[in-house]
């Protein structure tokens, strides 16, 4: 029987199917002595921070997480589809035989398409552990008829600054939005899951937040002061290694309200579509990140409110995809936001974050800046 060494429901994003196939990582008491602090971990080469890397010598420590979180869902599979309780040991074949699809996969990548990630895991697994080797048999999709192929597309789409304007307006209005100053959420699991652990999350204009996970045996410091994000564990583990998936969300998290930086910073900003969510007419606004994520967000035709943010993070294999849904929208003093929050992604696999629903709200309490500087030990 495997040896447990912290609860898995209470660990950051990922880690519970964390499947590093080709590159073996290793669990945390088995990390390469930290020389560095661990504020730059990520950005070392991963075979520095990790035992026996091999076919993904190079790539960034922060990538990691990623790329192992993409051939998860590829797969459909878990961390013990390729390894034992140490992560850094080869002892087995599928370990063995992911190394060498991952430089087969480059070589194609190379030679056919210019390097570029057209063939990954997905092209050939679709979500099985074997590769799919027939094509499904499924209808044809119907054919369009000479009267539907003639028909008007519909009336013109708003534009971004209506769509968002009418966002505005469903949350409170600009003027109740800037008078919150300051957040603090009380948030658990939606699943009920590990009922000891407990998720605050700190917000302080502007870009300042802190989200803070603890229960028995384990906790979790997620931060950024506005300038730098930071992250750490009571281990003083790999879990606590700032990733490049867990930095952007902390950067979405420091957003006093959902969306509020997409006009404002991100590029290629347009109205796209309109479309259904979940039986819901919205309007779907895209663009790119200041971190380089495309995202798109649905606003509700009906409402003006933001009902699901699609995000397509970037790993070394391809595009990544999450999506969140916002639910259970509530006044709190003058100003609306969602209390229910659902993470989705492929196959359930991996996401950036777990779903959760908010059990209390503070605004514009006093928080010290030094709360945002790093964890406990070092903010106070």
């Amino acid at each position: 029987m495997r040896k447990k060494m912290v609860d898995r429901s209470s660990l950051p994003i990922g880690a519970r199917v964390l499947v590093l196939f080709a590159a073996a990582f290793v669990y945390p008491r088995d990390a390469a002595p930290q020389k560095t602090p661990p504020e730059l971990r990520e950005n070392q080469p991963a075979e520095t921070v990790f035992k026996n890397i091999q076919a993904l010598k190079g790539m960034r420590a922060g990538d990691l997480q990623g790329a192992m979180s993409f051939i998860a869902s590829s797969l459909n599979v878990d961390c013990d589809h390729c390894h034992v309780q140490d992560f850094s040991k080869d002892e087995r074949k599928e370990k063995l035989r992911a190394r060498e699809m991952i430089r087969m996969v480059r070589q194609i990548n190379e030679e056919s398409f210019a390097g570029k990630n057209t063939v990954n895991c997905f092209t050939c697994h679709q979500g099985h552990a074997e590769p799919m080797a027939l094509a499904p048999i499924v209808p044809p999709p119907p054919r369009a008829t000479e009267a539907a192929a003639g028909k008007p597309a519909g009336p013109p789409l708003p534009s971004v600054g209506e769509v968002l304007g009418r966002y505005v307006l469903a949350l409170g209005g600009q003027e109740a939005l800037d008078r919150v100053k300051s957040r603090i959420l009380k948030t658990v699991r939606l699943d009920g899951g590990n009922s000891g652990s407990v998720t605050m999350i700190f917000q302080k204009g502007p870009g300042r937040v802190l989200r803070s996970r603890e229960s028995p045996g384990y906790s979790l410091w997620v931060g950024s002061n506005g300038t730098h994000a930071w992250a750490e564990d009571s281990l003083k583990s790999y879990w606590g290694l700032l990733n490049t998936f867990e930095q952007h969300a902390i950067l979405r998290d420091a957003e006093m309200y959902q969306g509020s930086r997409l006009e404002s910073q991100y590029s290629s900003v347009k109205v796209k579509a309109a479309e259904k969510l979940q039986d819901e007419d919205t309007y779907v606004v895209s663009g790119t990140s200041p971190e380089g994520t495309s995202e798109d967000f649905y606003f509700s035709v009906e409402t003006g409110l933001l009902l699901g943010r699609h995000i397509e993070e970037q790993t070394v294999f391809g595009a990544f995809q999450v999506r969140a849904d916002f639910e259970d929208y509530r006044e709190i003093g003058g100003v609306k936001m969602p209390f229910v929050v659902k993470w989705s992604s492929p196959g359930g696999a991996w996401g950036t974050r777990t779903s959760f629903k908010v059990l209390d709200v503070q605004q514009n309490e006093n928080i010290p800046d030094e709360k945002f500087e790093g964890p406990p030990s070092k903010s106070r």
